[in-house]
């Protein structure tokens, strides 16, 4: 077989550099979102290289790929930083997943089936399972995560869902810094809340569906606003 019919076959197409950067990516979001990688470290190119055995092209474009989702700050003279997430970006974050996810309802009341819908249901006794053991607040966080994924996913809105996507670490990343403070998040109140908005799009009934959605992200919203309080005065911290 001669050089021109192998790579017509596929069988001499390497993997691309921008499969790299991606995998480069997903390992860095990874160890951002597990607290190996902590807000505020430096973010070496040639380290990250050197420990994944890559060139610092694929970690360069890794990078710019986190710093698009807010993971990672690049300073100039200075270079890559994991991002340090303050209340005002916690606010930002939660009122823009509300628009999101508000606008993800109406469309999956329109266009998802039962079937769909289901996914979300099942999960949410998923949830209700893991309230049940020693569970961790990553795991639980995950499900969380999923479940809002799954919302956007199922909506049919094409824009709503990569919009969502690019904000996923962000919200994760929030997500769980919540939990850590409210460890009893899962069991106390989060398997209602899911549960409500399932059987509110099972019945296909928007308004209430937002409602519950909204009464969802209240509870953060409140835990968000303390913080913000607690930055712009200091004294009234406990």
């Amino acid at each position: 077989m001669d050089r021109n019919n192998a790579h017509n076959n596929g069988l001499l197409i390497a993997p691309s550099q921008r499969t790299l950067s991606d995998y480069v990516a997903d390992q860095l979001r990874q160890a951002i979102l597990a607290g190996q990688l902590k807000p505020n470290e430096r973010l070496l190119e040639e380290v990250i290289a050197e420990s994944m055995q890559t060139s610092r092209g694929p970690v360069r474009d890794a990078l710019k790929i986190l710093e698009n989702e807010g993971l990672v700050d690049r300073q100039s003279h200075r270079g890559a930083f994991v991002a340090q997430l303050h209340p005002e970006d916690f606010l930002e974050i939660y009122t823009l997943r509300e628009a999101l996810e508000t606008l993800a309802i109406k469309y999956a009341i329109k266009n998802a089936t039962d079937q769909q819908i289901t996914v979300l249901e099942d999960l949410v006794h998923s949830m209700e399972g893991l309230s049940k053991k020693d569970y961790s607040q990553v795991d639980a966080t995950d499900l969380d995560v999923e479940f809002h994924h799954i919302l956007c996913k199922i909506s049919g809105h094409k824009r709503v869902l990569n919009m969502w996507e690019s904000l996923s670490g962000q919200i994760r990343l929030v997500l769980l810094k919540h939990r850590l403070v409210h460890p009893d998040d899962l069991r106390v109140r989060s398997v209602s809340w899911h549960a409500k908005i399932v059987g509110a799009l099972c019945e296909r009934d928007t308004e209430k569906a937002i409602a519950e959605l909204r009464i969802h992200m209240a509870a953060s919203s409140e835990w968000v606003a303390t913080l913000l309080q607690d930055e712009r005065n200091p004294a009234s911290k406990r």
